[in-house]
C-alpha cells in the first residue's frame, strides 16, 4: 500500500524542519563573508593596511577556532557493550526485556522465548571505533584545564601575539594592534561557533548513520527476511493503530452489555493449515512486510508484484487463490491515483472468478472505493487487521466450495 498520501502532513513537517536546520550553514557563511569584507574594506580604505596578510591571518584564526570547535563538538557515544535496559520495576510490570540483555541465570532459553516469536534480533557484527571521541575528550579536558590555570596570563599572551602579527600589516603600530586584536577576537570566536555547531549537528547525524550500518540495526524475521528497526517500528505502529480501530468497531457493533457472545478462533499449528498462494500488487512492497510475514505464518504463500504488467504476467503463470492490490501506484514513471481500479478491471477480463481485495489509504478509498467495488473488487479496506481477516475469510470460502487451486 502506498502510504505517501496518508503521511503527507508528516512528510511536510519533517521537510520544513530539515530546511530550518539547513539554513544554519548559510547564516554562518554570511557572517564569515561579512567579516572578510570588513577586513578588505580596511585595506582599501583608511587606515590602508596590507590586505593579503590581514586575510591570511583572518582565515588562520578562523580555521584554528573551527578546529577547537570541532574538538568540543564531537558527540560522545556510549561505551562498548552498554545496554539501555528498562528499569526492573518496568520489566516486572510486563514490559519485555531488551533483545541483547542476557537471560537471568538458571533460566531455560527455550522456555523463555515464545514459540510464536515474529522476529529475532541480529547480533552486532563488529565493534565501533571510538578513538576520535576518546582523543577529543582527552584534548578538550587538557585545553580547559590549562586554560583555567593560565587564565591570568591570557591577556598578556594575546597582546604578545598581536604585537607579533602587527608588523605584517605595514601600518602604524597602534592601528595594526587594533586591527589584529579585532581579527583575533572575531574570527576565533566565529570559527569556534562554526566548528562546534556544524560538528554537533551534522557530524552527529553522519556518525549515527555510520554506526547504524556497522551495527546492522535490523531484525531478522522468521522467513529469513531482514528489516531495519526504524522501519519495523513504523510498520508495527500502523498495525497497532489498525487493531485498535478494528477492536473499536467490534465493540461498537457488539457492546458487552447486550449479552452477545464473544468468540475467538483457536490457534491451529501452521503445519496443519491448508496451503494457499496469494499475489500482492504494490509498488511499495516494503510497507507490507509485517502483513506478508503474518500471512506466511498462516501457511499463506505471498508473491509480490510492483506493476500491473508484472502482476498480469504472474497471474498467467501460477494458480493464485486471491489478488491483493493497492490503489495509487506509479506506472511507467507516472503516478496513477486510480491504478487499483484499472487493475481490477483488467484482471476481471481474464480471470473473472479470482477474488480481488483492495488495500489502500483512507484518502484513496474515499475517492475511488466505489469505483473499485463496481469494477468487481470483493473487499476494500484501509486496515491491515481487516485485510488479514478478509483474506482468511475468502480463502475459507474457496476451500468450502472446493474452488481454490492447489498451492
Amino acid at each position: 500500500m502506498d502510504l505517501s498520501d496518508s503521511a503527507g502532513k508528516a512528510t511536510k513537517t519533517a521537510a520544513a524542519a530539515v530546511r530550518k536546520r539547513d539554513v544554519l550553514p548559510y547564516i554562518l557563511l554570511f557572517i564569515l563573508l561579512a567579516g572578510l569584507l570588513a577586513v578588505m574594506a580596511g585595506a582599501l580604505l583608511p587606515p590602508y593596511y596590507q590586505a593579503v596578510p590581514a586575510l591570511l591571518w583572518s582565515l588562520g584564526f578562523c580555521v584554528s577556532g573551527m578546529l577547537l570547535g570541532f574538538l568540543f563538538g564531537i558527540p560522545r557515544s556510549l561505551p562498548s557493550g552498554t545496554v539501555s535496559a528498562a528499569p526492573p520495576d518496568e520489566r516486572n510490570n510486563g514490559k519485555s526485556r531488551p533483545t541483547d540483555e542476557p537471560p537471568a541465570a538458571g533460566t531455560d532459553t527455550a522456555a523463555a522465548a515464545p514459540s510464536n516469536t515474529l522476529f529475532l534480533g541480529t547480533p552486532t557484527p563488529m565493534e565501533i571505533n571510538s578513538n576520535l571521541v576518546e582523543v577529543s575528550d582527552w584534548l578538550t579536558k587538557i585545553i580547559v584545564g590549562v586554560g583555567l590555570i593560565e587564565l591570568k596570563s591570557l591577556p598578556g599572551s594575546a597582546r604578545s601575539m598581536a604585537a607579533f602579527i602587527a608588523p605584517s600589516l605595514a601600518t602604524d603600530t597602534a592601528t595594526a594592534m587594533a586591527v589584529v586584536g579585532s581579527i583575533m577576537l572575531f574570527f576565533s570566536v566565529h570559527g569556534f561557533l562554526i566548528g562546534y555547531l556544524l560538528t554537533r549537528i551534522y557530524l552527529s547525524i553522519m556518525i549515527k548513520r555510520a554506526d547504524s550500518m556497522v551495527k546492522n540495526e535490523s531484525v531478522r524475521l522468521e522467513s529469513g527476511k531482514e528489516i531495519e528497526v526504524t522501519e519495523l517500528s513504523r510498520l508495527q505502529q500502523k498495525s497497532l493503530d489498525d487493531m485498535q480501530e478494528a477492536v473499536t468497531q467490534l465493540l461498537l457493533a457488539y457492546p458487552p452489555d447486550d449479552g452477545a457472545p464473544v468468540t475467538a478462533l483457536a490457534g491451529v499449528p501452521t503445519a496443519q493449515k491448508p496451503a494457499s498462494l496469494v499475489l500482492w500488487l504494490d509498488d511499495h512492497p516494503r510497507n507490507n512486510t509485517l502483513l506478508v510475514e503474518q500471512l506466511e505464518r498462516e501457511n499463506i504463500k505471498v508473491d509480490q508484484a510492483v506493476s500491473t504488467r508484472q502482476a498480469l504476467a504472474m497471474l498467467q503463470q501460477k494458480p493464485y487463490a486471491l489478488l491483493i492490490t493497492d490503489m495509487a501506484r506509479v506506472e511507467n514513471r507516472r503516478r496513477i491515483k486510480d491504478a487499483g481500479v484499472r487493475t481490477v478491471r483488467e484482471v476481471r477480463q481474464t480471470l473473472p472468478e479470482l477474488p480481488i481485495v483492495v488495500y489502500c489509504s483512507k484518502d484513496t478509498v474515499a475517492s475511488y472505493g466505489t469505483e473499485a467495488q463496481a469494477a468487481g473488487a470483493r473487499f476494500i479496506t484501509t486496515s491491515g487487521t481487516s485485510l488479514l481477516a478478509a483474506i482468511n475469510k475468502l480463502l475459507h470460502e474457496q476451500r468450502e466450495d472446493g474452488a481454490q487451486p492447489p498451492a
